[in-house]
């Protein structure tokens, strides 16, 4: 029966027929309660990793995964470690977690996975383990507020190790912007051999967008503006030649961005552009223009958050200008 039930279920998730798989799994399930298989595709199905469904439900899924790895035990294997992974990705969607609590164990999961993937010789899944630790590191920081930057850049790198140009150019792209960003935030943002060594990583991945992935370029564009606001200045001489660098690239960012004057990305380079025109002078009409229209645009979009930073700021330049 969980024999059978098993192959009905993986032809229902190959035409697309998620929730009639997981009935015939939780079916397979009560007469095989031992299987750690079992479990893990119950897994794999709540977590939406094949496509999203009226059914997904993470909790439900970090559960079953749990379960596969209570019956599969510690002796690591390949089995463990695919566990391990889903296991970890799916905690990062977690509902009814702490959201820091929830990034501390799917690291977990993923450092672990990651520990057999490079034992057993199994590079690529190696390499997406390593960027997946970095994404995690970085939101961990992000939410948190510690410092995890240093083990994010030390993971995506890592990643380039598998995830070379030569052989997957998109993935090499994405790990060099991530990077990029978390070198950025090195030291608080205000180390400018840091700060350098993002516009290389921003500056080597747009290298590979260019001409094929506009709305990829224009994102990398944007981050490249803001590496070099993100630079300290000694000087206002300094400050002003590096935000009018900021303005090229945001300059072009805008090129593909103004298609959709109402959407999030082209408030926030407008934005941007604003913080880079105050870099030249003080208060800005053109600075003014750009923080206009990233309230249209987040107004549009129902960025709320968004709004109330560009009411802020236009009300600072007008105290300034008064």
């Amino acid at each position: 029966m969980p024999i059978q039930a098993a192959e009905q279920a993986a032809r229902a998730c190959a035409q697309g027929e998620c929730e009639n798989a997981i009935g015939l799994l939780e079916n397979a399930v009560a007469h095989e309660p031992h299987d750690f298989r079992l479990y893990y595709r119950l897994g794999q199905c709540y977590g939406g990793g094949c496509r999203r469904h009226a059914l997904v439900h993470p909790d439900m899924a970090i559960a079953y995964f749990r379960q596969a790895l209570r019956l599969i035990g510690t002796r690591p294997g390949k089995f463990r470690a695919v566990i391990l992974d889903q296991f970890g990705n799916t905690l990062c969607h977690s509902a009814s977690l702490p959201r820091t609590d929830a990034l501390r164990a799917a690291i977990e999961c993923h450092v672990e996975a990651a520990e057999i993937y490079q034992a057993l010789g199994m590079d690529d899944d190696w390499g997406r383990t390593q960027f997946n630790l970095g994404n995690s590191c970085c939101d961990l920081s992000e939410i948190s507020g510690e410092d995890h930057w240093q083990d994010a850049v030390f993971h995506y790198e890592q990643s380039l190790r598998v995830r070379t140009r030569e052989k997957d150019p998109e993935r090499h792209a994405a790990a060099l912007e991530n990077l990029g960003s978390a070198y950025r935030r090195l030291s608080g943002g205000g180390d400018g051999a840091s700060v350098n060594k993002s516009i290389r990583c921003y500056q080597r991945a747009l290298k590979v967008y260019a001409g094929s992935h506009p709305e990829k370029s224009a994102a990398l564009h944007n981050n490249l503006g803001n590496a070099f606001l993100t630079l300290p200045d000694p000087d206002q001489k300094a400050k002003a030649r590096n935000a009018r660098r900021a303005l090229r690239h945001f300059d072009c960012a805008l090129r593909v961005q103004s298609q959709d004057r109402g959407s999030r990305a082209y408030g926030i380079t407008q934005f941007n552009r604003a913080q880079a025109y105050c870099g030249i002078a003080q208060t800005s009409h053109a600075a003014l223009l750009c923080l206009e229209e990233a309230f249209a645009a987040f107004q549009s979009c129902g960025e709320d958050r968004y709004q109330q930073l560009v009411k802020a700021q236009l009300e600072r330049i007008g105290r300034e200008g008064s």
